[in-house]
C-alpha cells in the first residue's frame, strides 16, 4: 500500500516545514501572509467538503486534498511553536502531530499513490453506485464498500455521498454487491448476494430512502421530497 513511500514523503515535507519555521522571520511578509492564508483555507475547504459529503469523482484529487489538509495542519502546528512559552507550545505541537502516524489518519494518505479498483455503475439519471474492495487475505478480513452517490450530469467531476454499506466476505458474496433504484424513485435496494461458500441463507438486502442533496435534485423529471 505504498506505506514506505508515503512515510518518506511525509517525513520530507515535515522536515521542510520545520525549516520554514526556522527561517520564518527571514521570509518576506507578503509570502508569510500567503502561506498562512493557504494553510487556513485548505482545512476549511476540506472540512466543508467532509461535512456536506461532496467530493470529486477522481480518487487522486480527493486524496490530494487530504494530503494538503494534513500538511496545512502540520504547518499551522509548527508555526504555533513560535508563540511563547516555546517549550510549552512545542510540546503541544508534538503531541498533536504524532496522531498523524496512526492508522486511521496515515493509511488514507497511501491511497493517493494507488487507490483500490472501483466498479462504478450508473443506476439512475443522476445516481451512481460504486463498489470498492478493502482488506486482504481471507474473506473474513476483506470485503467491499458499496456507496451510492449523487452525480450531476452537468458537473460530472463532482458527486455527493448519499448512502453506504460495508459488506464482509464472511457474511455474503461481498464482491458481487449491487444497488437498484426502486420503482418509487425514492429509495435504493442494496443487495449482497448469497455466497456459494456460505449457502443461500447468506444473502443480504436492505431498502434505504434517498435524501435530497444540497443544491441539486436527484432526478431531472421529479423533485423528491425530503424524508422525515
Amino acid at each position: 500500500m505504498h506505506v514506505l513511500l508515503t512515510l518518506g514523503i511525509l517525513a520530507v515535507l515535515t522536515g521542510a516545514l520545520a525549516l520554514v519555521r526556522i527561517l520564518w522571520w527571514r521570509i518576506p511578509h507578503p509570502v508569510r501572509t500567503l502561506l498562512i492564508t493557504c494553510a487556513v483555507i485548505v482545512p476549511a475547504i476540506f472540512a466543508i467538503a467532509t461535512a456536506t459529503r461532496w467530493s470529486t469523482s477522481s480518487y487522486r484529487l480527493n486524496y490530494g486534498l487530504y494530503w494538503l489538509f494534513i500538511v496545512a495542519c502540520e504547518f499551522l502546528l509548527i508555526l504555533f511553536t513560535l508563540l511563547r512559552p516555546r517549550w510549552l507550545t512545542s510540546i503541544i505541537a508534538i503531541v498533536l502531530i504524532l496522531p498523524v502516524l496512526s492508522a486511521s489518519i496515515f493509511l488514507p494518505l497511501t491511497l493517493f499513490f494507488g487507490a483500490p479498483p472501483a466498479a462504478t455503475t450508473r443506476i439512475g439519471d443522476n445516481i451512481i453506485s460504486e463498489r470498492v474492495p478493502w482488506g486482504a487475505g481471507s474473506p473474513e478480513t476483506s470485503g467491499t464498500d458499496l456507496t451510492i452517490y449523487y452525480q450531476p450530469k452537468r458537473l460530472p467531476l463532482l458527486r455527493r455521498r448519499l448512502l453506504a454499506s460495508r459488506y464482509y466476505g464472511g457474511q455474503c458474496d461481498a464482491w458481487a454487491a449491487y444497488a437498484v433504484v426502486q420503482p418509487d424513485r425514492r429509495s435504493i435496494l442494496m443487495v449482497c448476494p448469497a455466497s456459494p461458500r456460505l449457502g443461500p441463507d447468506s444473502a443480504r438486502s436492505i431498502v434505504l430512502p434517498l435524501y435530497r442533496p444540497l443544491f441539486y435534485e436527484y432526478f431531472s423529471k421529479e423533485v423528491i421530497p425530503s424524508s422525515k
